[in-house]
């Protein structure tokens, strides 16, 4: 997006930005099951993960 390199490649999904494509995927399921912590104000919504 802007900036100087990181010297290696970045994958971005949805809110989710690694280096490693497994890592996406294990957030992603992380997500599924409520690991994430919930946001600060704003307890009632929860949105899922996409499909796709």
């Amino acid at each position: 997006f802007g900036g100087a390199s990181l010297g290696s490649q970045r994958y971005i999904w949805w809110n989710f930005v690694s280096s490693s494509k497994e890592r996406i995927e294990q957030a992603k399921q992380e997500w599924k099951t409520g690991r994430f912590d919930i946001v600060p104000g704003d307890e009632e919504e929860f949105i899922p993960l996409p499909e796709g």
